[in-house]
């Protein structure tokens, strides 16, 4: 399997999203312009044929909306795309990269479930994020090359400025 696919962290998708809801979902949601634009630019750049979301990020966009009191139906948030599922030969990759990172203090659970997946998917290039710790932790970072070798996905939030 090749690596073809960028998967979204939930900041990314909801950035994403923001452009297509109401001023109210922005609002509440707090969403920075800048970062919508930049996913908008991105994805719109990478085509959606290319982009999946987990079923993790779901999970943490619908409880994120939730607790804002935002009512979207779950079709509207990932209609754009595929939802990424690990393969059977990824769960032993999975387990350990996940092993590791919720040992970091540093990273929420979530957030550890979420890069852990991507990590270890076969099919994952890249985890696009605006989540500065993602894209600067130490943890992460060798997690990621202990389970890809030299060939790490990238984490970033611009995967043409890499």
């Amino acid at each position: 399997m090749t690596r073809e696919y960028y998967y979204l962290d939930a900041n990314y998708l909801i950035a994403y999203l923001a452009r297509r809801q109401s001023k109210d979902f922005r609002k509440r949601l707090n969403i920075d312009k800048d970062q919508e634009n930049k996913a908008n630019k991105v994805i719109s750049s990478l085509t959606s044929s290319r982009i999946k979301v987990s079923i993790f990020v779901l999970a943490e966009l619908i409880m994120k909306i939730k607790e804002k009191g935002i009512n979207v139906g779950a079709l509207i948030l990932c209609a754009d795309f595929e939802v990424a599922m690990l393969r059977r030969g990824d769960i032993n990759n999975f387990i350990k990269a996940l092993g590791e990172l919720v040992r970091d203090e540093l990273l929420e659970e979530m957030d550890s479930i979420i890069v852990a997946h991507a990590i270890s998917s076969s099919e994952c290039k890249g985890l696009l994020t605006f989540d500065r710790k993602l894209i600067n932790s130490r943890s992460v970072t060798e997690v990621n090359r202990e389970i890809n070798g030299s060939k790490p996905i990238v984490i970033t939030s611009d995967p043409f400025n890499n």
